[in-house]
């Protein structure tokens, strides 16, 4: 069986009058099939020449016109031009086209207006249907390299989403780029867009729905944690900058890798006012496999059985491993249930000795033990828990799961606001996370968890050192009681009167000593001790004027709470 295909331009008079013909005999010939391709007249040049020259053919003039067979394929038969397909058209089915000059020409108008439209139209869905932008920094680490087939298939942003890839690293690196580059391609992936390298921070990030940073700077032998750590600092905050210029609004951000993260990531949040501070996230998930992987181990069953593990605090760094709530699916014990039955990791374990001390060794020591056994640093793992962490954020993670999330802290569980700090959180509504914030934890754990605090906060003063308090100056040398003239105290008046005098010296005394002291006295010690002077002062005041007779009057009080001299 034939098919005839018809190409031209859409202004074209002539295209326009074979396409009626050929209408014509499509309409009334059930097995005539027909093939139409219409370009602009700025396209056709550059198509006709391509088409001619992959054929083997020579035309330079609209319409162009062949015959293939539908059942065999190939390059097909030429036919010609319009003067040619109308004697084919002649010779084998015996019709000729009858319309006019005139009506042609308006075909023609009617040709490339519809084509306008149609082009129109087609582009506006391709607007609508833009690849999500995802830039992988770092992109020649073997972590980036088992990401891609996850995300370019689809099991990150979904099965409706298309996806351009961009791979970002140093120049020194493209030649490594161009071969990862190519591979990806050859996946064959059908909603993997456009796959692009670059060394150009501004191309790669820009517009981007999702980024993930890979990037590693080790640090030197001799060098000390401080420049290490300002080195970081440099590096992220570069990024940090970028991103918040040309970056989407809502673009997410994971840091990822084995250098400091959580300061990495605190240290981008500093300088971003576009993109929001819960959008960068720091990826605690690998400790968390590491330590589900290292229970399921020990219970004999899939580490994806074994959920809400908890890991608190700095990721890379020290954390707190809670395995109070954790829970083991698919335990081959005497009791069974359907797939949503767990029971405690806990209890299961029945061993606390185990869980306190050779488990937290176990943990400790799993990257080193992987590293050791591979004789590189492990990937695939660490590709996994990024993967798995953006398939949750962007889609929502399993319902009634908590997992661990280096975010910015708001002061949960006494965290100061500001740090990056892992967390259990749930992924839902889709594109959020949440904090679980009804965590009862123990002062041990709650301690912990401060020490912790510590250790974000010396990372942090690396940067931004505490502010100065000056040290306390000691207090002025007390002041010596007064004396009278010549060093001698007055001998008349040895009665009750003198008695008296030589108590209010003492406490004179005593007042100005509590003064001058190095000891600090609190108001609330004044008002405690106020009511008590006052109470003796009244009882020595009415002791005396029982024994004054009521014309001599009353005494007065001193300045000093003292007893005045009496009126003779």
């Amino acid at each position: 069986m034939a098919k005839i295909v018809i190409a031209g331009t859409a202004d074209c008079p002539y295209y326009a009058k074979v396409e009626l013909l050929a209408d014509k005999l499509a309409k009334n010939l059930p097995d005539f099939q027909l093939h139409k391709i219409v370009r602009k007249p700025s396209d056709w040049k550059d198509w006709l020449q391509t088409t001619c020259k992959e054929r083997g053919w020579v035309h330079s003039k609209s319409p162009l016109i062949w015959r293939e067979l539908v059942d065999r394929g190939g390059k097909g038969v030429l036919i010609g031009g319009a003067n040619d397909f109308q004697e084919y058209v002649f010779g084998y089915y015996g019709t000729e086209s009858l319309v006019t000059s005139e009506d042609i020409k308006k075909v023609a108008s009617e040709n490339l207006q519809t084509k306008e439209e149609v082009d129109e139209e087609e582009k506006r869905f391709q607007n609508l249907s833009e690849p999500l932008q995802v830039c992988i920094t770092n992109a020649s680490s073997d972590t980036c390299y088992h990401m891609l087939h996850a995300i370019a298939k689809g099991d990150v942003f979904g099965e409706e989403s298309e996806i351009a890839i961009r791979l970002y690293d140093t120049k020194d690196n493209m030649e490594y780029l161009e071969g990862v580059r190519m591979e990806t391609v050859d996946l064959a992936c059908p909603l993997l867009r456009e796959v692009t390298i670059t060394s150009n921070p501004h191309q790669a990030f820009s517009d981007c729905s999702a980024v993930i940073l890979l990037d590693e700077l080790e640090q030197g032998t001799e060098e000390a944690k401080s420049d290490w750590l300002k080195r970081n600092a440099e590096h992220f905050v570069h990024y940090a900058k970028i991103i918040d210029e040309i970056a989407k609004q809502g673009v997410k951000v994971i840091v990822a890798g084995n250098g400091p993260i959580n300061f990495n990531a605190f240290m981008m949040i500093q300088y971003v006012t576009n993109v929001h501070r819960q959008n960068i996230v720091a990826v605690s998930r690998m400790v968390e496999n590491h330590a589900k992987a290292i229970l399921a181990e020990r219970l004999k069953v899939n580490s994806a059985g074994v959920v809400d593990l908890l890991i608190w605090g700095n990721a890379n760094g020290t954390v707190y491993t809670d395995v109070s709530k954790a829970r083991v699916h698919n335990y081959d014990g005497a009791i069974w249930g359907p797939p949503f039955y767990c029971r405690s990791a806990v209890e299961l374990v029945h061993d606390a000795k185990w869980l306190e001390k050779e488990f937290l060794e176990l943990l400790q020591s799993r990257m080193e033990t992987v590293q050791t056994a591979l004789k590189r640093t492990p990937a695939f793992s660490q590709a996994a828990a990024v993967v798995s962490l953006l398939a949750h954020w962007w889609n929502g993670s399993p319902t009634g799961q908590v997992f661990s999330l280096g975010v910015c802290s708001e002061g949960w569980y006494d965290v100061p606001e500001g740090l990056v700090f892992s967390y259990p959180v749930t992924m839902s509504p889709k594109g959020y996370w949440n904090v679980v914030q009804d965590i009862e934890l123990s002062d041990e754990n709650k301690e912990k968890i401060q020490n912790i605090v510590k250790e974000l906060l010396s990372e942090k003063y690396a940067i931004y050192p505490p502010p100065y308090v000056p040290t306390p100056t000691p207090p002025p040398e007390p002041t010596p009681p007064p004396t009278t003239p010549g060093g001698e105290s007055k001998k008349d008046g040895e009665g009750s009167e003198a008695g008296e005098k030589t108590e209010d010296s003492d406490k004179d005394k005593e007042t100005s000593e509590t003064e001058g002291s190095t000891t600090a006295t609190t108001d609330s010690d004044n008002d405690e001790n106020k009511p008590i002077l006052e109470k003796i002062v009244e009882d020595q005041v009415g002791e005396e004027t029982a024994d004054v007779p009521p014309s001599a009057g009353t005494p007065s009080e001193g300045k000093d709470g003292s007893e005045g001299k009496e009126e003779e």
